[in-house]
């Protein structure tokens, strides 16, 4: 792979006015918080407007959010308090989460257990947590977790950036490139707005991307049939496995919902692919099929 953006990267820098089939590209985040106001700014500046934005940071969201973290104390050598939160009660006006106190020796054997070791109340009305503890830890623990709720509430997290940035590569028909991921394949017809993409990542605090240009060659046409056709085996093979281990239905609809895109945007690579495409049309052809048929055993 490092060989192959070597060179791509010398045909860029030699060479002016040529054809290109598209653009490798990719981008890394750092942790962040921004507002929803400083978001659809920042989109609107890179020129992607304002239709991916994501849902506007809901009360609950933001309060398990805050609630969601583990906290490890060691009282002696052999001896470990356990902290987690657990929600206990949820209805229209209001959402209970309290922090357990577990505590256990070192080979994890239960010695004490405490399920109100401190109690958080969210009133979904008027936006406030109410506050008790028992203890001056379980009591910390809470009270940092209702500053970051006051955070949580106002601020999208870098988890959200990232589900919105996928969002949008989505949009223009990805094909991935490296077996870990982070690098894909953009057919140029999506070039627009592929720059819009990467301008908004960089005007994001500490956000990086880049794309190089895909020269039109027989060896870079090769390259782009072979990593399409892991990818469709990729697809059809999750949406096998889905079915097969019977995933909860959210996990299978995420999973369904990609595979018909990617069946969708096989049409763009046609004028781009190399060679017999007997196997991609039935590898597509299969996707389909098994989209098809998940989705009317989960409406049954």
């Amino acid at each position: 792979m490092s060989s192959i953006l070597k060179n791509v990267v010398a045909v860029k820098q030699s060479v002016g006015d040529v054809s290109i089939i598209g653009h490798l590209t990719w981008y890394s985040l750092s942790e962040m918080l921004i507002t929803r106001d400083e978001l659809k700014k920042k989109m609107v500046e890179a020129g992607l407007g304002e239709g991916f934005m994501p849902h506007e940071i809901r009360l609950p969201d933001a309060f398990r959010r805050a609630t969601s973290k583990k906290f490890r104390h060691r009282i002696s050598e052999a001896v470990v308090e356990n902290y987690l939160f657990r929600e206990v009660a949820s209805d229209n006006r209001m959402i209970q989460r309290n922090i357990v106190c577990e505590v256990v020796d070192q080979k994890g054997r239960r010695l004490a257990y405490d399920g109100a070791a401190a109690t958080l109340v969210l009133d979904k009305t008027s936006a406030k947590v109410t506050v008790s503890a028992i203890s001056r830890l379980a009591e910390e623990l809470a009270r940092d977790a209702v500053t970051k709720f006051e955070i949580y509430r106002h601020n999208y997290g870098t988890n959200t950036i990232r589900s919105v940035i996928m969002s949008i590569l989505k949009s223009m028909a990805p094909t991935p490139v490296r077996p870990s991921g982070g690098v894909y394949f953009v057919p140029a017809r999506h070039t627009d707005r592929l720059e819009a993409m990467l301008r908004f990542v960089k005007l994001l605090d500490h956000g990086e991307g880049e794309k190089v240009p895909l020269i039109d060659t027989t060896d870079m046409r090769n390259l782009i049939t072979r990593k399409l056709l892991d990818h469709l085996r990729e697809t059809l093979r999750a949406c096998e496995e889905g079915v097969s281990n019977q995933l909860p239905k959210g996990q299978m609809k995420e999973i369904l919902e990609h595979a018909r895109q990617v069946a969708q945007d096989y049409v763009q690579y046609k004028a781009i692919i190399t060679g017999d495409l007997k196997e991609m049309e039935e590898l597509v052809a299969g996707i389909r099929e098994k989209v098809s048929a998940a989705l009317i055993n989960m409406a049954v």
